[in-house]
């Protein structure tokens, strides 16, 4: 066992032992390998309301069509009927548009999003038409791998929320965002446990 991990485990067992039981269930965790943060922002616009199985595909046919180039003037240069022809949604590729227009108009601003506070990536990324506050979130987490955040929108945290912890479903983000408040500072750490017990 890593000592980050032990610690986790540790702050756990005094503040939230429901949860500790999860963790310690599945042993250390490692965060996905991160993708660099142009291309991390296109697979999350890629992603919105998509099953992962469809969302992977359309992301792997971008990356087909770009030949693994994740630039903003190369995805920029492609017309709308290519990059429908992937499979974006004709307002996914107007998302696509705007991030690339902002990230050519600002690029020391959005390639240097590693500097900011947590609040400040939240606030540049949601200036971006087709940027909200749950793909900033998951940006955090594991773009910039930031260990304590936590997305009281998640569908799938609350999910597994309600199987594990025993939150209704139905209850308010606020609910949640309660009790995860509980695992602070490991909060992204939380999230991962809770998305693999879904799994």
């Amino acid at each position: 066992m890593n000592v980050a991990h032990a610690e986790f485990l540790a702050h756990l067992d005094d503040v939230d032992p429901k949860m500790a039981e999860l963790v310690r269930s599945h042993g250390p965790l490692d965060w996905p390998e991160p993708r660099p943060h142009f291309e991390a922002l296109v697979r999350a616009i890629v992603g919105q309301q998509v099953s992962t199985q469809a969302a992977a595909t359309i992301f792997n046919r971008i990356a087909d069509l770009v030949e693994c180039e994740f630039t903003p003037q190369l995805l920029n240069a492609f017309s709308d009927a290519a990059l429908r022809g992937v499979g974006l949604s004709r307002q996914k590729v107007a998302y696509v548009r705007a991030l690339s227009a902002a990230w050519m108009e600002d690029p020391e601003r959005f390639e240097h999003l590693g500097t900011l506070s947590d609040e400040g990536v939240c606030a540049a990324l949601t200036s971006i038409k087709g940027i909200g506050v749950w793909t900033a979130q998951m940006f955090l987490m594991f773009t910039l791998q930031r260990p304590d955040v936590f997305a009281p929108g998640d569908l799938g945290l609350k999910k597994a929320m309600a199987n594990r912890l025993g939150l209704a479903m139905e209850s308010p983000e606020r609910a949640f965002a309660l009790r995860a408040e509980r695992w602070s500072p490991h909060r992204s750490w939380a999230s991962l446990h809770l998305w693999r017990s879904l799994a």
